[in-house]
């Protein structure tokens, strides 16, 4: 039997118990019991969806517990840290049909509900039955536990198979800006050569991870291609999702990544602590063909009747094929560009016999501008056309001498280029430069595809320190010498002409003395003189 909790009450039979700052009776525990294990997943499902797992899950137990009458229950025991809390766990075991209890060590009584408010206190306190390990109280009745086996938190999320997503395909581009994708080795050369060709941000590797069978079984998988990919197309994310050799999963946590389309029953990213920092954990929807044999073909129809049930068997275990493929770490992978070539020149091979009619073409990808993908560059330069040469005189009049002082420029054929200092803005005209590695310079907000090494851009285009390689819009690049550069306060300045100024000659005649005139002025010589008299 129980009683109900007075707000300011003090003394209970209870052991472990005391109000919280609300006047709520708690112990240190919260116990939900239910009746079977499918209510504590459907009791993490809704609890992981409104509040992280990883505050109860440093001390939450999981047990099957047999009762005297035989019947078998499944305990969840969490830490009760607040009433808030515990509040929501109650709220969640009541819509899955499980019940809450709070206490310490061996006596668990009823939490709060709405007939009272602050909780319940036990009537009376028994010792437990030989065999027992906890006592909960209700209302009408206790009820002794006798635990009978402890089921690991991670081992039942790594055991529950994943739930299709209606319209799980339908990603954003938030939800595209990263996905990984898992290839076949035989599929990895073609799909490389697709990505690189849709300019698709990637980093690849080669990865053997380990698989945990969501049954318990585990061992080792044969290699595949992981890729990381950034904003990937939603149609190059449907053709990769229909080709058998291909998967692609999304994010759900810092290491953890859900095949498109399911879903975990649990939210994973509220349970990240479960997860170790240096892994990285693939949890599969369905089969995977990605390092997979193919079925032979055929084999299934052996047999008449039992041979396509087998076949359906075998159907059904490769579509819902629920493992999770842990990755050591840490996880190093290569951008995709080291794996394309930007020249190749074959070799010429002539075989006797053979007349030399056509030449042996030459394999190779030609560097071009391409929309950058990268946050804007410093701007460092400009090419100014020819044609606007009278703008830029113009400019120089309303120019400050520190930016006279800080520009540099150079009068080319293809036109003017003006290069700036760090700290100083270039001039408004023309074609914005930026420098994308040192002396290599494209315009603002372009980028130069393939997205090679500037060491090997560099020897491609032989650019040699103390030179300046620019790659203009809509034409072929070309080089200036930084010798030729010169401040632009010295090119600004036209020629003047100066002329000579002849000097006189301001002395006197000779034999003409000079003589000097003293006149009187008068008392007050500074006053001036006085006008005429006025009448009145």
């Amino acid at each position: 039997m129980l009683e109900r909790v007075a707000l300011g009450q003090s003394r209970f039979m209870t052991p472990g118990v005391a109000p919280d700052p609300r006047g709520v009776l708690l112990g240190r525990y919260g116990l939900l019991l239910f009746p079977t294990l499918e209510g504590v997943v459907s009791w993490f499902r809704l609890y992981s969806a409104e509040a992280t797992l990883d505050e109860l899950l440093p001390e939450l137990e999981i047990h099957q517990a047999r009762t005297p009458l035989g019947s078998r229950e499944m305990l969840l025991r969490i830490p009760a840290a607040s009433s808030y809390a515990m509040d929501r766990a109650a709220r969640c075991a009541k819509l899955v049909g499980g019940a809450t209890y709070t206490g310490t060590s061996k006596h668990f009584v009823k939490y709060r509900d709405d007939r009272s408010p602050y909780g319940y206190d036990a009537a009376e306190i028994h010792a437990l039955a030989k065999g027992a390990d906890l006592m909960v109280h209700g209302l009408d009745f206790t009820q002794t536990y006798a635990r009978e086996g402890q089921l690991p938190f991670d081992r039942l999320l790594f055991r529950l198979s994943l739930r299709r997503v209606p319209g799980g395909l339908d990603l954003g581009p938030e939800e595209r800006s990263e996905l990984v994708l898992v290839v076949a080795r035989g599929l990895g050369d073609g799909v490389i050569r697709y990505l690189w060709r849709n300019r698709v941000t990637t980093e690849l590797g080669l990865v053997r991870p380990q698989t945990a069978s969501a049954f318990g079984g585990s061992g080792s998988e044969p290699s595949y291609m992981l890729m990381r990919v950034r904003d990937l197309p939603a149609r190059i994310l449907e053709l990769f999702a229909a080709t058998p050799g291909i998967e692609v999963f999304r994010w759900v946590a810092p290491q953890v990544a859900v095949q498109v389309g399911f879903a975990h029953v649990i939210g994973l990213s509220s349970c990240a602590s479960v997860f170790d920092a240096s892994r990285v954990y693939l949890f599969w929807g369905r089969a995977g063909h990605a390092g997979r044999p193919e079925p032979r073909a055929g084999h299934a129809g052996r047999g008449g009747r039992g041979g396509r049930e087998r076949a359906g068997r075998d159907a059904d275990r490769e579509e819902r094929h629920d493992r999770v493929d842990i990755i050591q770490g840490p996880l190093e992978l290569s951008s995709i560009e080291h794996f394309t070539r930007v020249h190749i020149a074959a070799e010429e091979v002539r075989a006797e016999g053979v007349l030399d009619s056509e030449p042996v073409a030459e394999v190779g990808v030609r560097i071009e501008l391409a929309p950058s993908l990268a946050p804007p560059r410093h701007v460092v330069g400009s090419l100014i056309p020819l044609a606007q040469r009278d703008m830029l005189k113009r400019l120089v009049y309303f120019l400050p001498q520190t930016s006279l002082h800080g520009h540099r420029v150079a009068i080319t054929d293809r036109g003017i280029l003006v290069i700036t200092t760090e700290d100083i803005d270039v001039v408004p005209l023309g074609q914005l430069l930026a420098e994308m590695a040192p002396g290599l310079l494209v315009p603002l907000g372009m980028d130069l595809v393939p997205r090679v090494a500037p060491a090997v851009l560099a020897q491609a285009v032989g650019h040699e320190a103390g030179m300046l390689t620019i790659f203009p819009h809509r034409d072929t690049p070309f080089q200036v010498p930084e010798s030729a550069l010169m401040p632009l306060e010295r090119r600004a300045l036209a020629r003047i002409e100066v002329e000579t100024a002849t000097p006189l000659d301001t002395r006197l005649p000779p034999g003409d003395d000079p003589t000097v005139v003293n006149e009187p002025v008068g008392s007050f010589a500074l006053w001036g003189f006085s006008g005429p008299p006025t009448r009145s």
